[in-house]
């Protein structure tokens, strides 16, 4: 396949891809076919006082001939410069949609999730920590009784049966009772009761 060919092609496919405009883009080559402009002018210019009719109509149909593959290939070179703008511009966009629709297909599947089973695990949630919280109520009142009475024998919390505080530190400050904060939604209650819902 010729480069003039390979450009034509690249130009006239609408399937062309960056790699194949990029590809006849540089196959163009202004700066050579500029210099066998020159060389032609030089060559019919020499012809002019010392060659005959014969010679001199090759010689300048050699330079038109030139001239109009310098022309070809600048005009080339800027629609192909113009369709890879156009490409890149037009990629770009295929993939910012490409991106959207994956985006789009999560969003829905995340939000079919919320609607169908976060409402469910809220209100079996706050189930749970009305339950514990009226438990470790029971074991304080319990345990003040035991205080008074003069016991040491204290019973453990709840939480920290189920999840030990870090060493060393306050085991309250890590309760999932102060920690963990639901926004009432529909007809799931939020937590904690008095100051979300």
């Amino acid at each position: 396949m010729s480069i003039l060919d390979k450009i034509r092609k690249a130009l006239r496919s609408p399937d062309a891809t960056l790699t194949d405009l990029h590809e006849a883009l540089a196959a163009v080559d202004t700066d050579a076919l500029q210099a066998d402009v020159v060389r032609a002018e030089r060559v019919r210019a020499g012809l002019l006082l010392d060659g005959s009719e014969k010679q001199l109509d090759v010689a300048e149909a050699t330079l038109t001939t030139a001239i109009r593959e310098r022309d070809r290939g600048i005009v080339a070179k800027a629609e192909l410069s113009k369709r890879i703008a156009e490409k890149e511009v037009s990629d770009a966009a295929a993939v910012l949609d490409a991106e959207r629709d994956a985006v789009e297909r999560e969003a829905e599947a995340v939000k079919t999730i919320l609607t169908d089973e976060w409402l469910q695990l809220q209100a079996k949630s706050v189930k749970i920590l009305t339950r514990l919280a009226a438990a470790e109520k029971a074991v304080e009142n319990h345990n003040g009784r035991r205080i008074k009475a003069g016991r040491t024998d204290l019973v453990a919390s709840v939480e920290t049966r189920a999840f030990a505080a870090p060493v060393g530190q306050y085991a309250p400050l890590h309760s999932i009772l102060e920690t963990t904060s639901l926004k009432a939604i529909g007809p799931a209650a939020g937590w904690p009761a008095k100051k979300l819902s």
